[in-house]
């Protein structure tokens, strides 16, 4: 539909359709400026949540790339290499992931 439009020298008369018109106009303004209020407010929300969750995969992250299994006896087993050598490319990945989050 859209706002009916406000003519300069409709002013002059001061009509109360002028006024009901003016009266349209300062509603959508309140509207937009709550909706426009509201949308910033989300976006830092969403901005600090990613934050957090990137806090969160680079600890993760870490983690992973810190994790060394306890052998029992001399040396690990195949299986036991394979993990924690797992666990490092998916650090590695998780990291460069991350990084690239950022940097979007």
């Amino acid at each position: 539909m859209g706002l009916p439009t406000l003519e300069f020298s409709d002013s002059f008369l001061d009509s109360p359709d002028f006024r009901e018109r003016l009266k349209c106009h300062e509603i959508e303004l309140e509207r937009t400026n709550k909706f426009i209020k509201d949308l910033i407010k989300d976006g830092n929300m969403l901005i600090n949540a990613l934050k957090n969750l990137s806090v969160a995969v680079l600890k993760f992250s870490l983690s992973l790339q810190e994790f060394q299994f306890e052998c029992i006896g001399d040396a690990e087993t195949d299986d036991e290499v394979n993990i924690a050598q797992s666990f490092k490319e998916f650090s590695q990945l998780l990291t460069t992931v991350e990084e690239e989050r950022r940097r979007l």
